[in-house]
Order: structure tokens, then sequence, then C-alpha cells
């Protein structure tokens, strides 16, 4: 086993915390982008600063962007401008999950599971009234014993049977039969149940000024219950222009489903699901999954149209195109994302930036993966030695000749059928195969390690279609238990959502490769050549705590498993490796330097005392002033990306 020469450093035994974190600005105005939160948009469209045109009020409920956010429309009425471009976003108030608006004789009225906000639109959530509703009158439907019984409770108001008195609607999500992870057969069949998604109705048996709610009915169609896959987001809206109200409902996933009220409007009935398509007799559906619609006319054409909100905190506009079709339910064009005058750089949700010249331009790039499973690239457009880059707007890259896009299907997520539209791509770039230009390393949701070849040059990289890393196994193909497929031939399969970090590690010149192991070690596996092959070999456990015991950074099993960002830098410029590693932002394993056991890091703490950490959060390193002192900058829940100067360079 080969070691580069190393030295032991001496180090502190706390970190010194250096500046906050700082979102990273695009410092470009006049350039405009997709409107966008953090994780998960709960959207409110409606005339929030009285100005007589549409805004956006959008709740975010992740971390580190919880809030209540205003999208003020910066270029008039929606009749003549679908598709205004709103100014960055002003933060009325912290939030909590699921708010809904109704929309009552031209008023907005905005719930949330149990209470009213009756200033939504000045003052969020500062204020609010409990409603007469016991908030756990919900038993679930399955006996699973892992994972959550309900999630998502949307509440809303509607007058469900024309009496004149507003009832109370309720969406449930019930994970009772679905359970939460690790129920794949060998033949990759989900042994649980599905996602439920339920509507009932709180008939309001005494006033709308003076409610008294009735117990609550579960809403049939078609002699069955409404049941869609997950998050109901319940709509009732006269959508065949009928005089009665039909019932549009999104899911956990990314689609529509359409009641049509066969009854009448004092005695509602409704016909089996139709699932939406668009005008081109596609079916209907969002780039992303955990979607959130809420019918409105948006362009006060008369007819309903559709805003919605997305995982990855985007929001669109499916507008109704005013006719029916064939089986009439109503026709809609395909979603449309609202945009943004640009502020911060965002990569969607859960970001995975990389710091690198990717167009070999002599300054650093971003170059993010996100949950979505897209790879996207931030071009610094200011040149080297600038401390504050403008940037341009994201560019999805594209491999093989489409767009580079790691989804799980309707199997390949150990967490069920429910995450069918995530990736998770988190990635390195490195000269792979040493011939002059930078590729791309990526794990993802799948936990298949692969790499995008770049046939193009270094100042303007193409990238071929993705390959499995091969391993030069003995034996069988190693991969985690929990993985109910086979990897193909010598591939590189092992825990999700972990970084695959690509280095020089034994200083002979090859690329190495670090990463986790299906256990949840860290581990080397060392390159080496093969002829005119270069081959790696099967990992060893060489990186050690102090002790001198591995490091396992997640002995998890199934969905619990993978999730570790890393970063390997020299950020005490004491010429030995250091680890940066995910937690409230990064925390630093100070290298010790090596031996021919292998080397030794020790735990330091966090870089920072902010705690940016939703899921996770991943660390990389830039040095935009060109000062040869790198800075950390780390991509975090809300798909925003969040820079620390290093103490050092103070």
């Amino acid at each position: 086993m080969l070691f580069r020469a190393c030295c032991f450093a001496l180090w502190l035994p706390t970190c010194v915390f250096a500046q906050a974190l700082e979102k990273l600005p695009y410092n470009h105005p006049g350039l405009t982008v997709d409107l966008g939160v953090g994780l998960w948009a709960w959207p409110v469209p409606c005339d929030a600063d009285g100005d007589g045109d549409y805004d956006l009020l959008v709740s975010c409920p992740d971390k580190p962007s919880n809030g209540i956010w205003l999208f003020e429309n910066t270029t008039g009425d929606t009749r003549e401008h679908r598709f205004p471009v709103f100014a960055p976003a002003r933060k009325l108030s912290k939030t909590v999950h699921y708010v809904m608006p109704s929309y009552v004789n031209g008023e907005l009225r905005v719930l949330s599971p149990g209470f009213e906000y009756p200033q939504f639109t000045t003052h969020g959530l500062e204020t609010r009234i409990p409603l007469p509703v016991d908030t756990k009158y919900y038993k679930p439907v399955g006996n699973q014993p892992k994972g959550p019984k309900v999630r998502h409770h949307q509440w809303r108001y509607v007058d469900y049977d024309g009496d004149g008195s507003l009832d109370l609607i309720t969406g449930v999500e019930d994970w009772s039969d679905y359970g939460w992870d690790d129920a794949w057969n060998a033949q990759g069949q989900w042994t649980n149940g599905p996602l439920h998604g339920f509507v009932f109705v709180h008939r309001n048996e005494g006033t709308t000024a003076e409610p008294h709610y009735g117990a609550p009915q579960k809403l049939l169609a078609g002699d069955r219950p409404i049941d869609t896959f997950g998050c109901p987001s319940p709509n009732f809206a006269d959508f065949d222009h009928d005089g009665d109200l039909d019932l549009l409902c999104g899911e956990f996933l990314d689609g529509f489903t359409y009641f049509q009220n066969i009854g009448t409007r004092t005695k509602p009935q409704y016909a089996a699901g139709i699932s939406l398509q668009n005008a081109e007799g596609q079916r209907l559906a969002m780039d992303l999954e955990m979607i959130v619609p809420v019918a409105f006319d948006w362009d006060r054409d008369g007819d309903l149209d559709l805003v919605v909100g997305d995982e990855d905190g985007r929001v669109a506009l499916i507008e109704n195109l005013g006719s029916l079709n064939a089986d009439q339910s109503p026709k809609f064009a395909a979603p449309r994302y609202f945009q943004q005058q640009a502020d911060t750089l965002k990569s969607g949700a859960l970001a995975t930036p990389f710091g690198v010249d990717w167009d070999g331009d002599g300054d650093t790039d971003i170059v993010s993966g996100n949950t979505a499973g897209y790879i996207e690239f931030f071009e610094n457009l200011s040149g080297p030695k600038v401390a504050q880059p403008r940037w341009a707007a994201p560019v999805r890259l594209t491999a093989g000749g489409k767009v580079f896009r790691v989804m799980a299907g309707p199997n390949g997520s150990i967490q069920g059928p429910a995450e069918a539209k995530w990736g998770y791509t988190t990635l390195n770039v490195a000269d792979w195969d040493h011939d002059g230009d930078l590729d791309i390393v990526l794990n993802s949701i799948l936990g298949r390690v692969q790499w995008l070849e770049n046939i193009g040059t270094r100042t303007q990289p193409q990238l071929a279609a993705p390959a499995a890393l091969q391993v030069n196994w003995t034996g069988d193909t190693p991969k985690p238990a929990w993985t109910w497929w086979q990897p193909q031939g010598d591939e590189l399969v092992t825990q999700w959502r972990t970084t695959p970090v690509v280095h020089d590690f034994t200083g002979d010149g090859l690329v190495d490769l670090a990463m986790l192991d299906p256990e949840g070690y860290f581990v080397l596996f060392i390159r080496e050549k093969q002829g005119e092959q270069l081959r790696l070999q099967p990992p060893q456990r060489v990186f050690l705590d102090e002790q001198g015991q591995p490091l396992r950074f997640n002995p998890k099993t199934a969905g619990g498993s993978g999730r570790r960002k890393i970063a390997i830098v020299d950020w005490d410029s004491d010429g030995v490796l250091d680890l940066l590693l995910n937690s409230a932002n990064a925390d630093l394993y100070r290298g010790l330097g090596g031996d021919q056991s292998g080397w030794r890091f020790q735990r330091v703490g966090a870089l920072a005392q902010q705690n940016i950490e939703g899921h996770d959060v991943s660390p990389t390193v830039v040095d935009f002033d060109g000062n040869g002192i790198l800075d950390f900058l780390g991509g975090a829940e809300d798909g925003r990306f969040y820079w620390l100067k290093n103490p050092r360079a103070e």
C-alpha cells in the first residue's frame, strides 16, 4: 500500500468560528430565474399588496428557509401578462406545515390544521384563530409498524352542499399501509400497501359566522372512497361549467385526478377519477413531486387555472384552456414555471455543489446536483480573483445528447414507489480518464456510482451517456444488503445519496475514489493501470480516527443509510488533507497525517455556529478571489449555496 508522504499537523482543539454563513448572491441585475422558495412550495395566489394585480404568497416549511414568502408582481395585470416577473421574496413570518388557501366570495381565507389566519397577506401566521374541530379525528387504515402514520393534513373551506354555510374540507395523507422503506421483494415489487389520500367533508350544522361541524364523512367516487396516491390537495369548483362543484386533486407524486360531479349542487355525487391530460393528450404532470395544486383564475378569463407548488420550491401555472376533453374533464396546458428577479443562487432542493472551473476560463464555477436528479452548471461571469462574482442562470447539463437526469422510477428508491421522481445526484468533477479535460463522477438515489465522460474539450465540455464505474472485485460483486436488484458485472454499487470523492490519495498521478462502502465505512478505492485501462481496486478502510479505528460515517441501514456528503480539502493549508462532513453546516475532521496503517483524522467540530441543515448540507470549497485560501460553500435543503470565508483569510 503506497501513501503520499504526510506530516503530522498542529491543530486547535476547537474550531474558531468565522463570520456568518451567507447566501451566495447572483450579483446580476436584469437576470430572471425560476421563482423558488426552499424545499416544498405551498402557493397562495392573491392580490397580497392590494394594487389590483395578483402576487404569490408561498409557504415553505423547510429548514433553513422556513417562512411565508411574498413574491410581488412587478409586471402588472395577469389578464394581459400571465407570466409576470416577480420581485425577490420578502418574508412575512415563520410558517407551519400544510398552509392552504380558500377563496370565499372573492375573499382569501387561509387555514392550517386547526387554525385560521385572518391577517395572512400582511402578517403571515402571526395571528391565528382556533377552529372547533379535533385535529386528531382521523384514524389510520393500515398497520405497518415503521414510518409515519399520517403526514399531510390539508384544510379548506367550501360550501360543499350549496346550503349557504361554509363547510370544512380536509384532505389526509395516510402512510399506515405504505410503511416507510425496505419492503421490496427480489423481483422489485413493493410488498407494503400504497400511500392513501382521502378527502373528508365536515358539514357545517351551524352558520358561517357561528360554525358547528358534524362528524367527518369520507367522500366517495363511483361507490368507492376517493383515494389518491397521497397528498390529495382537494379543489372544489365548477370545472365543467354545469352549475355544481367538481373535485380536482393532486397527489404525492406528480399528477392530477379529476372527479366529475354527476349529482347536483346540493347533493354531490362523484364519478370515478380521471387522470388529467394536457392539450397534447399526454398525462398532465409536474416536473417533480410532492405537488400542491391550488385552483385559481390566474389570468382572469373566467375559468380556473392551477397554481402548483413543487417539491424543489418552484411554482408553476397550468392554464385552463377553457374547453373540455371528450371525457368531460377540463383541458389544461402544460405546466410553465413562474420567474423572478434573480437574488441568490438556487439548485432545486438539497443542492450538492462542487466548486470547479468547469469551462476552463480560469475562474471558479459551480456544478451541482439536487433532489430532482439533474446536474446544473452555474457559470462565473466575472473571471478570476473576484470576491463577489456575477453569475449566469443555471443550465442543466446534457449527457448522451439529452438533458441528464437520474430518477428512481417505480422501484429504484429503497424508500418505495413514492420516490419515483427523485434522483438525489451528488458528484465530484475531475479528470477521471486522465485525458486533460474534466469529467463528472456521481452517485444518486440508486447507489449506482457512474461517470459522465467529457468527449468535448476542456473549454467546451460535452458529456457522453453515463457509464458505471468498474472495480476489480474478487468473488461476488458487493452491494448493500437492502438493495433488491443485482449489480451488473463489476460495477460499483453502494449506499445511496453519498458523495463520491475523487482525489489522488496515493500521489502516483492517478486519481482514486473514496466514498462510503455498503456498511457505511469511508473507504479508499485505489486506481491502478492495467494495460491500457485504469481500474479501481477493491476498497480499503484506511481512513481512521485518532485511535486508529476505521471512520464509519453511517452505520444505519436501508433508508437511513448513505446521506453523507464529504469533501477532501487541506482546509488549514498545513500540507495535510482534511475532511469536511455534512452536519449543521459542515464538521471539520482535521488530518493528523498518515503512515502505512492509514490516514488519521480528528473531528474538530462545525465550521460555523449557524444550523442550515434540513436533510443534510453538501460541502465543497471555492476560491473566488484567487487568494489561494479555500473558502467553504455548502448546498442546503433549500437548494441555496451558503458561503463562508475561511477564518485564515481574515
